[in-house]
C-alpha cells in the first residue's frame, strides 16, 4: 500500500515539471441524506400460556416481517389467560395492546363489564378432548358412563369441555365420577391411576403415544363445539386505533398462512422463540405443532377466510354458559366480537 502511494506521488510530480496540467482535484461531495424509516409502532402481545410451538403463526409474523411490514414492532409477554383478559381491558393504561384468550373468556369478561371484543379466532375447533389408552374402549360419551375422569381441576378450558359433554349428550352429574389430579393427566392415565382424562388434544395424547401407548380420544368439538382461541383487544383500541388493529390481525393471518403452507419451517422458526428450558423433547414439540394445525381451520374458514369467527358456534357457547351456570345472565353475542379487520 505505502509502495503504491509513494509511485503515484513521484508520477505527479514528474507530470507538472513536464508542463502537463495536474490532475484536478477531486472536491468531496456533501453525503447524501440517510432515508429514515418510519419508527415501528410497539405493541404487546399478551399469551395464556409459556413459550409454545403452538404460538407459531404469531412467531412466523415476527420472524417473517410481517408484523413490521405493517408498522408494528411485537413484544410477546406470557401470562395466565384470565389475567391477560384484564389486562388487555384496561389498554392503555396496561401496556397490553392484544391478548390470546378463547371465546369463552371473551364473553365471561365483558359480563363482568370488561370492554373487550375478540377480532380473529386462531382455534375454529375447541381442542379439549377425552383420553385413554385404547383398551379402556372409549369411542363415545356413552363410554364415560361408570368411570372415574380425570381433570386439573374444576377451571378453565378443560372443565367447560367436561359440561359441554355432559350438556350434549344429556349426562347426569353421577353418569361418571370426576377427580381432580391438577396437571398430570397423561402420567395419571399411563400409571392407571384414572381410566380416562381431560386436556388439550395436541398435549397429552401425544405425549402418551410419543411413549408407545395407544390412545383414544373422545372430542368435545364433536358432541358440541364451543369458541375456542384467538386475538382479543380493548374496545377502546379499536376506536382510537383501528389501523393498529388490522395491521396485526393482517401480519397474524399471514402467518397463519405460512405456518400451515409449511409446517416445517414454522417449527424451526417457533424454536427460536422459546427457551431451551421449556423444549424438552424436540421431536415431540414437533408433533405437538403438526397436532395442531386442524384446529385451526374448518369448513366456515375455507369459505370465510382464515380467522373466522362464526356467530352461530358463539351463540351456541353463550346459551351453553348460560344452561350450565357459567353466565349469570346473558350476553350479548354480536357486541363480543367482529369480523372486520379479517377481511
Amino acid at each position: 500500500m505505502f509502495r503504491h502511494l509513494c509511485l503515484t506521488t513521484i508520477l505527479a510530480v514528474l507530470l507538472v515539471a513536464c508542463g502537463q496540467p495536474a490532475a484536478p482535484v477531486a472536491t468531496p461531495t456533501e453525503p447524501a441524506a440517510a432515508t429514515t424509516a418510519p419508527a415501528l409502532r410497539q405493541v404487546t402481545l399478551a399469551m395464556s400460556y409459556i413459550p409454545n410451538v403452538q404460538f407459531a403463526p404469531y412467531y412466523m409474523a415476527a420472524a417473517k416481517g410481517y408484523y413490521a411490514e405493517a408498522g408494528l414492532e411485537v413484544t410477546f409477554d406470557y401470562n395466565f389467560e384470565t389475567d391477560v383478559v384484564q389486562r388487555v381491558a384496561a389498554w392503555p393504561e396496561s401496556g397490553v395492546t392484544f391478548a390470546t384468550a378463547s371465546g369463552t373468556s371473551t364473553l365471561l369478561a365483558r359480563q363482568q363489564g370488561l370492554p373487550v371484543k375478540t377480532v380473529m379466532t386462531l382455534y375454529q375447533q375447541f381442542p379439549i378432548v377425552f383420553f385413554a389408552r385404547s383398551s379402556t374402549g372409549l369411542k363415545s360419551a356413552e363410554d364415560l358412563k361408570g368411570k372415574t375422569v380425570g381433570i386439573p381441576g374444576n377451571f378453565g378450558e378443560s372443565f367447560y369441555g367436561l359440561l359441554a359433554m355432559r350438556y350434549a349428550n344429556q349426562l347426569a352429574e353421577d353418569a361418571f365420577t370426576v377427580q381432580e389430579i391438577g396437571f398430570t393427566q397423561a402420567q395419571a392415565v399411563l400409571e392407571d391411576k384414572v381410566p380416562v382424562a381431560i386436556g388439550y388434544a395436541m398435549n397429552e395424547p401425544v405425549l402418551l403415544r410419543q411413549q408407545g401407548v395407544e390412545v383414544d380420544v373422545l372430542r368435545v368439538a364433536d358432541v358440541y363445539n364451543l369458541a375456542a382461541n384467538g386475538i382479543v383487544v380493548s374496545e377502546r383500541l379499536i376506536a382510537a386505533e383501528p389501523e393498529v388493529v388490522r395491521g396485526f390481525v393482517t401480519a397474524s393471518l399471514k402467518g397463519l398462512r405460512a405456518t400451515l403452507d409449511n409446517p416445517d419451517e414454522a417449527f424451526e422458526v417457533s424454536l427460536g422463540f422459546i427457551p431451551e428450558a421449556n423444549l424438552g423433547d424436540v421431536e415431540l414439540q414437533r408433533q405437538v405443532l403438526l397436532e395442531s394445525l386442524p384446529y385451526w381451520y374448518s369448513e366456515k374458514t375455507n369459505v370465510e377466510g382464515l380467522g373466522y369467527t362464526d356467530v352461530a358456534l358463539w351463540k351456541a357457547t353463550e346459551q351453553f354458559m348460560r344452561d350450565a351456570g357459567l353466565l349469570a345472565s346473558p350476553v350479548e353475542v354480536s357486541d363480543a366480537f367482529t369480523n372486520e379487520f379479517i377481511r
